[in-house]
């Protein structure tokens, strides 16, 4: 009989702490409904550093032109030069709300920097990598720079997720696309092409394309329209 009673209250304990962790679950979803709902839909919104050196500008065009001259069907899958960035982070924002919280969140991330001995990161652009030979890209310097693009990644990133925000994309690697075969996919598969061949830019592996200073950090919508520059629309910015 003893051991029936020890058995029923160790039961009775497990269902009472499943209970307790489920409420607990639905408390901590309440207090920051975002996470889980910005983890499972697709992004519609981004935090860039706009690429506006002229020299970095010209040697993307430049590196375009050689793939295009070994395969012109790669034409609709080269990133348009007016929208060169560097992406910080990946976010779903559901509402208006969402949106003006992360506006606000940004403002307040930007006054600590003010009070604080930040300096814009400067980063070096050299060198081209690729995703699967599915995108290619202008990869930076492992150098200072990118250590303090690092950090400042990390910061905003900390910030948003303080206010309840969360990153679509935990993974930061930093470069700047040059060109991606999902803008065009069905059609190059329906062409045969299955990849990006290394051999389209080898000669210019070992670019030096220049040198970015973070002039700021912008919330991007990925689908407003763009603006008449041709760069994304700009919900929001935190100018350095």
């Amino acid at each position: 009989m003893l051991h029936a009673r020890q058995g029923l209250l160790v039961h009775l304990t497990h269902i009472e702490n499943m209970q307790a962790d489920n409420l607990w679950g639905k408390e901590r979803k309440a207090r920051n409904p975002g996470r889980n709902d910005g983890r499972r839909q697709s992004p519609n919104y981004f935090l860039a550093i706009q690429i506006t050196e002229e020299e970095i500008i010209q040697k993307v065009k430049e590196i375009q032109d050689i793939i295009l001259d070994k395969e012109r069907n790669l034409s609709h899958a080269m990133i348009d030069i007016p929208t060169l960035h560097l992406t910080l982070g990946v976010y779903y924002l559901g509402d208006r709300a969402s949106v003006l919280q992360a506006a606000e969140s940004l403002n307040r991330f930007h006054d600590k920097l003010k009070v604080s001995d930040f300096a814009p990161p400067s980063f070096t652009v050299s060198t081209l990598g690729n995703f699967n030979h599915k995108v290619v890209f202008a990869s930076f310097a492992d150098d200072q720079g990118l250590k303090d693009l690092n950090t400042l990644a990390r910061d905003v990133k900390k910030s948003l997720e303080d206010d309840g925000l969360f990153t679509t994309d935990d993974k930061f690697n930093p470069h700047i696309t040059i060109c991606k075969m999902s803008r065009d996919m069905p059609r190059l598969r329906r062409l045969g092409i299955k990849r990006i061949e290394p051999s389209h830019y080898e000669e210019k592996k070992y670019t030096y394309f220049g040198k970015q200073t973070a002039g700021g950090i912008q919330l991007c919508s990925m689908v407003e329209p763009r603006s008449e520059s041709g760069y994304y629309h700009i919900e929001h910015e935190i100018k350095f």
